[in-house]
């Protein structure tokens, strides 16, 4: 065990903060990099040090990296093909737990957990609730979120939801999402969560569905997206649910994951929550979850090289880690052992995904205004009439122009004399899109009042509504002189 000692502490840092609560700062930096509870004895020296300003956190946990017991964990351990109760009974066996016990035991259990609780309230402001593992949970949700890349409009599946947090940010994104857990108390507490911090904007209604633990009660190929958020460890049948998963999903449909990692269920806190809640916390050996995939229509896997918690390190540590000349305790050795702890990935379906308007990358166009005619209105405004020509090179098809997400437009600006610039209109195309290849010619009759600064220009652009202008991705603009 390491323990606190005057060669393991750096010398004072002058001016450097002090934790509020010094005992659960050290906790952390055990539980993070060494995997295990503080020992008394460490722990009490770094606490002492911590608080007479002697070292900061970054100290504590440089020391801890640097300690014999953290290069341990670097190893690859020694093969042992003895049961797992034979090389320590006292731990509790997961693949024991799942043989003992039934899916419905399991789905009580879990039910009779969230009818226990006293305060929802706590539950209610995940991933606010607990400081300590907020910025975690943020930043794995920021990293899964972009292997999931849900777009508006999208099914998406929050598997093993819960209170429904991550539901609430998925359809805050626009999504029409599906909350799916065993127990029906997480559910209602999850629709308490939308009733009190309501979707800003308009946004699908989010649906509630109870899972049985066998079977997913949605039609084949019915969703776009899977999220599963530190929800599949829990699952006493992970075949099963992967196959589920594959039926569900359309093709080229994508099934997000962030779960811990193939040594999970004997860490400390699994054991307590297997021993204490029966709950289960299973290990999540990728090559099986790959196997079991293939089998039910997957066609790619993909993992994310990933580490939640950074290093602080002072300037000179900085420039080596820029410069490739740092120690291995420095940045490498704490990474990978963070990434080895973890398990983010995404599998996608069987099939592909026609990409479309509703995101931004490869949004282009060609665009041409032919027999213009510029003339002064009544008011003294000016008026634009001509036909405008479209054509799309890009590989995304453009959405109708009254389609509820990503829909694509002729956007109309007027620049003026002050040099800003400002929105004048929205001229829609014509028919039920543009697919990659075609075109379409419309005709284009703007007014442009008389603006107090002074109208010098009108400039005619693409545009896919809340996604993104055309010219942001390098498409020209027709812009045409007022002065």
């Amino acid at each position: 065990m390491h323990r606190a000692s005057s060669a393991d502490i750096d010398q004072p840092v002058a001016g450097q903060d002090i934790p509020d609560d010094a005992e659960a700062v050290v906790g952390r930096a055990y539980r993070l990099i060494l995997g295990r509870p503080a020992d008394q004895a460490g722990a009490a020296g770094y606490v002492r040090a911590l608080r007479a300003g002697e070292i900061s956190v970054a100290d504590v946990c440089a020391s801890l990296a640097r300690s014999g017991e953290f290069a341990q964990r670097l190893r690859p351990p020694e093969p042992d093909d003895r049961p797992r109760a034979e090389r320590d009974p006292s731990l509790i066996d997961v693949a024991e737990l799942i043989r003992t016990t039934s899916i419905e035991e399991l789905s009580e259990q879990a039910e009779r957990y969230f009818r226990a609780v006293e305060d929802p309230d706590l539950l209610l402001a995940k991933p606010f609730k607990d400081i300590s593992e907020t910025p975690d949970l943020l930043v794995s949700f920021g990293q899964v979120l972009r292997g999931l890349r849900p777009l508006p409009g999208m099914t998406v599946l929050d598997f093993g939801a819960g209170t429904c947090w991550t539901s609430r940010f998925l359809a805050q994104l626009g999504c029409r999402v599906i909350a799916l857990d065993v127990s029906p108390t997480a559910l209602d507490l999850g629709r308490r969560l939308f009733e009190r911090l309501p979707v800003l904007g308009s946004a699908p209604e989010p649906e509630f569905l109870v899972f049985d633990g066998h079977r997913i009660d949605l039609p084949d190929g019915s969703v776009d997206r899977i999220l599963s958020f530190d929800a599949f460890h829990h699952v006493p049948n992970p075949a099963d649910v992967i196959r589920e998963m594959g039926r569900v999903l359309r093709p080229g449909g994508l099934a997000a994951f962030s779960e811990p990692g193939d040594r999970h269920s004997i860490q400390p806190q699994s054991q307590y929550e297997m021993r204490n809640f029966a709950v289960i916390e299973n290990d999540v050996v990728i090559e099986d979850v790959w196997e079991w995939a293939q089998a039910a229509g997957f066609a790619e896997l993909r993992l994310c090289l990933f580490e939640s918690a950074p290093r602080w390190v002072d300037l000179a540590t900085f420039h080596d880690v820029i410069a490739g000349r740092e120690a291995e305790t420095d940045f490498a050795g704490p990474a990978r052992a963070a990434i080895a702890d973890r398990r983010m990935f995404w599998l996608r379906r069987e099939g592909a995904e026609a990409p479309d308007s509703r995101e931004a990358e490869g949004l282009v166009a060609h665009l041409a205004m032919d027999d213009v005619r510029i003339s002064t209105t009544d008011t003294a405004g000016t008026l634009i009439e001509g036909t405008c020509r479209v054509h799309n090179p890009g590989p995304r098809a453009w959405l109708p122009s009254g389609a509820p997400f990503g829909p694509v437009l002729l956007g109309v600006r007027v620049h003026l004399a002050d040099q800003t610039s400002r929105d004048l209109a929205r001229v829609p195309l014509p028919g039920n899109g543009v697919a990659a290849g075609e075109s379409a010619a419309f005709p284009v009759r703007v007014e442009v009042p008389p603006q107090p600064e002074g109208a010098v220009a009108v400039e005619f652009d693409l545009v896919s509504e809340r996604v993104t202008w055309f010219a942001v991705n390098g498409s020209p603009v027709v812009r045409f002189s007022l002065e």
